[in-house]
């Protein structure tokens, strides 16, 4: 099941590069079916793409369905690639927060320090107008109590009228603050895109370049993100997925002014390169143990958010990172699993082009299933396949055929090895009906004359 969780993080990952070897077959067909039977049917033309890294095992990349719909934005329809580009949403406020914490361990501001410090004081006494002293780390974890700029509706309309038009930090803060303050500064935990944006002027004082220049220098460079931007165009360069909103009727935001998401929520990326990301961040390869450690800390105000890092458990295992929206929906993702197929846990990142998807249930907790199962001995060679079956995808029959023998036992089961149908057959075709199955990947088993095998089947 999917909950959250008040822990903290253990970095105990072996500091390698991603790998390019594949996983087992097996998995990769599972994973492939996971996330066939993620797409939403809300959109026709809806896609995803989803990157998997087991480390010093395994990566594994995969698509489905489309980048972009062909719906209202003029782009003709396209098919998702393993490296799409899309924006990836609110998952940019951990890059944001990597920054801050670069400049503590550069010296050149304190997380304890009132913002007042870093910021014009008109904008603290006029616009914002806190009750109590907001300082850097209210804005890290969400505890400032300043409004956020997503809930006023006057400026979504703004953006939903005129997606081109460009906004400044400013404009900005200003959606959020004018709304009025939600509680004193650590009273309480809400979830703010305003703070972000005061993190992104913060840094631009500190160091008297623009955000986006700070964060390609410190981040995107070193790593060699190729992938990864902070985009001064309104259109992704190359091949991207789509962003489409459903307010009553379908928006499309693909092409959208990236100075509206300044901040919170403007990094275009891919899978591998927020994988890679991610793991440089908790091997230490970017910020200090100490800041790590301080992005582990949860306010007694906040229920799970740490400094620009989300805390979750899947399957009673701690799980942890970000998810964004912005008329999409995105994640990235380490989960500290240990299991033979997972032995130091795994990370995952994914985007859909549509807004709204219940990722945790489509996503997150069968992708968890696969890798805690055991191998099931799929991977065992046998000197000749002892069986064949079709169609594969199936919709409802499939047909077995023995190919050494007429007579078998036969076993359909989940991801997990639990078994959802049994059969005999004293013929060598067999055929039977999956009616009543959910969709998804299951593990189709043959024992006969002493052999077993098993191979993966994905029931549409």
């Amino acid at each position: 099941m999917y909950s959250k969780y008040l822990i903290l993080f253990v970095f105990f990952i072996s500091s390698v590069p991603l790998l390019s070897q594949t996983p087992p077959a097996y998995i990769s067909d599972s994973l492939q079916g996971i996330l066939d039977s993620s797409l939403p049917s809300s959109i026709s033309n809806s896609g995803a793409v989803m990157g998997v890294h087991v480390p010093g095992q395994w990566s594994w990349y995969g698509s489905s369905g489309h980048a972009i719909s062909g719906m209202t934005s003029g782009q003709p329809a396209s098919i998702a690639h393993v490296d799409s580009k899309f924006r990836v949403g609110s998952l940019t406020k951990t890059m944001v927060a990597t920054c801050i914490l670069f400049l503590e361990e550069d010296g050149l501001l304190d997380i304890e320090d009132p913002i007042v410090n870093y910021l014009r004081s008109t904008l603290i006494d006029d616009t914002i107008q806190s009750s109590g002293t907001v300082r850097v780390r209210h804005l890290l974890n969400h505890t400032s109590g300043i409004s956020n700029s997503a809930d006023n509706t006057t400026c979504q309309q703004d953006v939903l009228i005129n997606p081109a038009g460009a906004h400044s930090l400013e404009e900005a803060v200003y959606c959020g603050a004018s709304l009025g303050e939600i509680f004193p500064p650590e009273f309480a935990w809400a979830y703010s895109n305003t703070n972000y944006s005061l993190l992104a002027m913060i840094i631009e004082t500190v160091t008297g370049q623009s955000y986006k220049s700070y964060l390609t220098q410190k981040i995107i460079t070193p790593l060699g993100l190729l992938n990864t931007e902070v985009p001064s165009t309104n259109q992704i360069a190359g091949d991207h997925m789509g962003c489409y909103w459903n307010i009553g009727s379908w928006v499309d935001l693909t092409i959208i002014n990236p100075t509206t998401y300044t901040g919170w929520a403007d990094v275009v990326s891919t899978t591998e390169d927020l994988n890679a990301f991610f793991k440089a961040l908790l091997e230490g390869d970017l910020v200090n143990a100490a800041s790590l450690a301080k992005m582990a800390v949860i306010d007694p105000a906040s229920y799970d958010y740490g400094l620009g890092i989300d805390f979750y458990q899947v399957g009673g295992v701690p799980y942890y990172g970000h998810y964004g929206e912005v008329a999409n929906s995105s994640a990235m993702i380490y989960c500290e699993l240990s299991s033979s197929i997972a032995p130091d846990g795994y990370f995952i990142s994914y985007n859909f082009n549509v807004q709204g998807v219940d990722m945790p249930n489509l996503v997150d907790v069968p992708v968890f299933d696969l890798l805690n199962s055991s191998p099931l001995n799929v991977n065992e060679q046998v000197a000749k396949s002892t069986f064949t079956f079709y169609p594969n995808p199936v919709d409802d029959v499939v047909t077995i055929a023995l190919n050494n023998s007429d007579r078998a036992a036969i076993k359909l089961m989940d991801i997990t090895g639990n078994v959802v149908g049994e059969f005999t057959t004293n013929t060598s075709v067999y055929s039977t009906s999956l009616s009543g199955l959910a969709s998804g990947s299951y593990l189709l088993q043959i024992e006969t004359d002493g052999a077993k095998e098993v191979k993966n089947i994905i029931l549409r």
